[in-house]
């Protein structure tokens, strides 16, 4: 009998495990400008060279920064696609244009805040925790005491109803 629990137990941990472990989809933000007709003093450029503009983009986790480098968009592209932020988190993105040497101050900031719950990450840090191989032993265990205890006194109840 405790045999028999003991492996539904170990199965059941086996599912609880391929559960948590399923591999969560990757998300991801676009990213999308209009490229620049001028440049910062004014002067226009030249409509064969706004698609040799290439765009770089950074991420910060304020709107102030530090920036970091997260992609570079190919000539003349007017979008690029990131990652999404960590769930429950907000990241500020920026960027600078770059045209025959020449680099244009930051972007306006635009922000993206993933409110994806972060459900399965903490269940599976919870589930490493947990399921060792010596606590589900201790569990069977104590669960076959209980079983055990519960036997007992269901099985005195009975004597002392006949």
């Amino acid at each position: 009998m405790a045999f028999c629990g003991r492996r539904t137990s170990i199965w059941g941990a086996i599912l609880l495990l391929a559960i948590l472990s399923a591999a969560s989809v990757a998300k991801a933000a676009t990213i999308s400008w209009k490229l620049p007709t001028t440049y910062a003093d004014g002067t226009p450029i030249d409509p064969a060279d706004v698609r040799k503009i290439v765009v770089r983009v950074y991420a910060g986790t304020w709107w102030t920064g530090p920036w970091k480098w997260v992609a570079t968009s190919l000539p003349g592209a007017t979008s690029v696609t990131v990652m999404d932020p960590r769930p429950g988190r907000t990241l500020w993105y920026t960027s600078k244009a770059t045209l025959n040497g020449r680099e244009s101050g930051y972007s306006d900031r635009v922000r993206k805040t993933n409110l994806d719950i972060p459900v399965v990450p903490f269940l599976k840090k919870a589930a490493k925790k947990l399921l060792t191989v010596k606590k589900m032993a201790a569990l069977g265990f104590l669960l076959l005491l209980v079983g055990l205890g519960w036997g007992i006194r269901r099985r005195r109840k009975r004597g002392a109803a006949q």
